[in-house]
């Protein structure tokens, strides 16, 4: 069971936190910022990478692939040194990859664990852009010297690619815009009522009952809780008192309560059978949205259609 998604690996994740202009080489900060942008292009679309930064990646262009996928970047160091000692495990390098799917196929993913796959932006013909990026490091030297020397370097270049590129990607192509979903373990549940198989579930309110009826679509509810927005696990201490809305799974011996309280709208408790506790806090990028206020109103759908 998957309990939690990051963007980076924590190995990736503590290389980043070195980065700073500080300690980076001039010439590397400041290129990648001032030089002109170098352009690769695939059925329409078009991506945009540093002139300074093209000269130390390998950007490949895929054309025609089977899965969506368009751009593929790699670091070029990696890819000689590999080469050099006839390593050809775990691709060597890899960065990143953009890869475009349609909404069938989004729906589908959203049910199981996307972890390494961020969706970044939708076309106006309801495609999603994902930025597909390994969830180990793939810096390759043939020595640790050189891992520790080029380390830098390779920080900026992940850095560039997990912060600025999707930003860039929608700038550089008209009709896309931003949108992002959530796939922890909360959305992954919410996903699989709209979209999975056929699912056992039900919704019940403190002090009343809960139902399950195919008369409600859940999707006008899933996508509210998890488009645009942010499930991040938080002390399980701070779990809040009083009324909640559950989301049961009984097959999977699962449920989801997501509280009322005012203030508290946005907290998740997330409780397995042998009374292992997950607490998460939503946050929405509208900064309206209360996961608590919207599974209410899925409830009330549903106790109305059994009147």
């Amino acid at each position: 069971m998957k309990i939690r998604k990051a963007i980076f690996t924590a190995a990736i994740a503590a290389s980043l936190t070195a980065v700073s202009p500080s300690f980076i080489p001039a010439p590397v900060f400041g290129a990648a910022v001032c030089e002109a942008m170098v352009p690769y292009q695939n059925d329409g679309m078009t991506l945009l990478v540093p002139g300074y930064y093209d000269s130390l990646l390998r950007t490949k262009v895929l054309n025609d692939d089977k899965d969506g996928r368009l751009f593929s970047i790699t670091e070029a160091k990696s890819v000689t040194a590999a080469w050099l000692q006839n390593e050809r495990r775990n691709g060597p390098g890899w960065i990143c990859t953009i890869r475009r799917v349609s909404e069938k196929k989004l729906h589908k993913m959203l049910c199981s664990d996307m972890s390494g796959a961020e969706v970044f932006a939708k076309d106006a013909k309801g495609n999603r852009y994902i930025l597909e990026h390994p969830t180990d490091v793939r810096l390759f030297r043939k020595n640790n010297e050189d891992m520790r020397r080029d380390s830098e370097i390779w920080s900026s270049l992940n850095k560039w690619a997990g912060t600025e590129l999707p930003g860039e990607f929608i700038q550089a192509n008209k009709g896309l815009v931003r949108e992002a979903y959530d796939n922890s373990s909360v959305a992954m549940y919410l996903a699989r009522t709209a979209y999975g198989p056929r699912v056992n579930y039900t919704i019940g309110m403190s002090g009343q009952g809960a139902f399950f009826s195919d008369e409600v679509k859940a999707d006008k509810y899933v996508e509210q809780l998890i488009r645009n927005a942010r499930y991040e696990m938080i002390d399980s201490k701070d779990v809040p008192d009083g009324e909640c809305v559950t989301l049961s799974f009984p097959d999977e011996k699962i449920r989801f309560d997501f509280f009322l309280q005012d203030g508290r709208e946005n907290y998740v408790r997330e409780v397995h059978v042998d009374g292992f506790v997950i607490l998460y806090r939503a946050a929405f990028d509208d900064g309206v949205t209360k996961a608590g206020t919207v599974m209410k109103q899925w409830y009330r759908e549903l106790s109305n259609h059994r009147i």
